[in-house]
């Protein structure tokens, strides 16, 4: 006889195809996965690298708040690590906060401010290459740390997740389109700041600072010296009128 919980299984499966191309496909699709891993929220959306992102869907027991995640979406997924990680060359696959995460990432405003209230404590990404779209994204956020049968489960089931999440997000783009991008940019924004316009190395930094690299990392990636990026971080902050990394970062939250 077949276990009442693999009928379960194979009937939120069932769900999943019934909605596929529309926005319940990603609700179905976590209900999947919660048949053998926990988490709290999830978001489905697709990485678009110079724009703000484009919400597939966001669900969860305990849903995201809705202003942080607008804010999120209008600028500060610039420094979110997935994001910097999607404009990169990678394999598609499941990736943990840990994979992509620089290593002062927890020191971070972000972090402190966007990531540990809606996220909590630790987040998993399928990521799929998307060209000329961009990366398609379903994260899973938790309030615990996920453990390694979760992640081992996680895996087993990619081979069929990951072309089933693609003719969905191919189907939603067909019907739908993808929106104008209206947003104003954490960059445009960082720009529209300094006193006088901060330059394009001067940017590049002051982002590569709030995603939590350090001078050290942000030179080794450059390739320049770290008493350079000290010197240009000494310049962005004078132009900006601040003096530390959390000053920059509350300039640009619209939200408490």
């Amino acid at each position: 006889m077949v276990p009442i919980s693999d009928l379960i299984f194979h009937q939120r499966l069932g769900r999943v195809l019934e909605h596929l191309g529309d926005e319940g496909f990603w609700a179905a699709l976590a209900g999947v996965l919660r048949h053998s891993t926990a988490f709290d929220s999830w978001v489905a959306l697709i990485f678009r690298p110079g724009r703000s992102p484009h919400p597939l869907g966001v669900g969860g027991e305990k849903l995201l708040d809705e202003a942080l995640f607008a804010e999120y979406v209008q600028s500060f997924y610039e420094i979110d690590p997935y994001y910097l990680f999607s404009l990169g060359e990678f394999a598609p696959g499941l990736y943990r906060l840990d994979d992509v995460a620089p290593e002062y990432f927890q020191k971070t405003e972000y972090y402190q401010r966007y990531f540990a209230l809606n996220v909590v404590a630790d987040e998993v990404q399928f990521l799929l290459p998307m060209p000329p779209h961009g990366t398609l994204s379903f994260s899973l956020g938790c309030h615990h740390r996920f453990t390694n049968e979760e992640m081992g489960w996680l895996c087993l089931v990619l081979p069929w997740l990951l072309p089933l999440m693609k003719a969905s997000a191919d189907m939603q783009i067909a019907s739908a389109g993808i929106a104008p991008d209206r947003a104003v940019s954490l960059e445009a924004r960082l720009r529209q700041k300094g006193t006088p316009a901060l330059t394009d190395r001067e940017t590049q930094i002051a982002l590569l600072l709030l995603a939590g690299h350090s001078s050290k990392a942000i030179a080794a990636r450059l390739d320049i010296s770290p008493e350079t990026v000290k010197v240009h971080r000494r310049n962005l902050y004078e132009k900006l009128g601040v003096s530390s990394q959390a000053e920059v970062f509350a300039l640009f939250m619209t939200q408490g």
